[in-house]
């Protein structure tokens, strides 16, 4: 398979952070006390970032899904996902970004772009005001409390998207190995092929799947490579021919029948739609 090059910019931690010689596998901050990095816009990340906004208003598009910016909303961003916002000037709140490896070993990840704190304001506050102590202090101490806090911030995380109207889990690890697959092994075509991979029985992995996301296996995986379609029209250099190749899909055709079903636009209309947003 041919590799690709994105027309769009991915950051590190240390990047955004504009630290260039650190290894850094946490940030945590406020985000009016965060400086605005000197970065393309949009662009993606190669870590895992959770946004509070305790104040402010905007938009926030994540992979061509447009959200509102509201007081006390959570957004949650992937390695991977394409991403831009535009924020009023008041906005405050708080800022976590996990480096890829960690978040897995804290299964710090998630299924769903945001939820709507109603409940928990004062615990929230407070976990994140212990965690920016921690992350002041870089003691003996600091990182074993700041993977601990991180750990509860996404435990409290997947009860409050409970409470609110997303009702998709936190992601387990094998829901997060199966989106890198689709992502990353475009030479993979049906479903027994990723059941394959992930070692496990076909019958299981589709339990599996539907549990965890509420569809099956089959429309997950291609809802995963619509996204990446997407990505692709936008950011390479690809034609659809091309893009329907690099994705497994061996008939254009019907892949451009499957994009328009899933977009309601035909891949040629979507370029030409969001290519002017740029």
């Amino acid at each position: 398979m041919r590799k690709f090059a994105y027309m769009i910019n991915e950051y590190s931690i240390n990047e955004i952070l504009e630290l260039p010689n650190k290894n850094i596998p946490y940030y945590i901050g406020t985000f009016e006390g965060t400086d605005d990095p000197d970065i393309e816009w949009p662009h993606r990340h190669a870590f895992y970032s959770l946004v509070w906004f305790t104040e402010g208003t905007g938009f926030y598009v994540v992979d061509f899904q447009e959200y509102e910016i509201k007081k006390d909303r959570i957004f949650f961003v992937s390695p991977k996902q394409v991403h831009n916002w535009d924020y009023s000037e008041n906005s405050r709140g708080y800022v976590l970004m996990i480096d890829n490896t960690l978040a897995t070993e804290l299964q710090a990840e998630t299924l769903y772009p945001y939820i709507d704190n109603t409940s928990e304001n004062n615990l929230l506050e407070n976990i994140f005001n212990n965690l920016l102590d921690e992350f002041k202090r870089q003691d003996n101490l600091s990182d074993r409390h700041i993977k601990s806090g991180i750990t509860y911030l996404y435990a409290l995380s997947e009860r409050l998207a409970g409470e609110s109207n997303n009702h998709q889990p936190l992601a387990n690890d094998n829901i997060q190995n199966l989106r890198r697959l689709v992502y990353e092994n475009h030479n993979l075509h049906k479903v027994e092929d990723y059941a394959r991979k992930m070692n496990l029985p076909e019958d299981t992995f589709n339990t599996l799947v539907k549990t965890s996301t509420g569809i099956s296996a089959k429309q997950y995986i291609l809802d995963l490579k619509i996204t990446e379609a997407k990505r692709q029209l936008i950011y390479s250099h690809f034609n659809i021919n091309e893009i329907a190749f690099n994705l497994g899909f061996e008939d254009p055709s019907y892949f451009t029948r499957l994009f328009k079903k899933k977009t309601s636009l035909s891949p040629s209309a979507f370029l030409k739609k969001y290519r002017k947003q740029l």
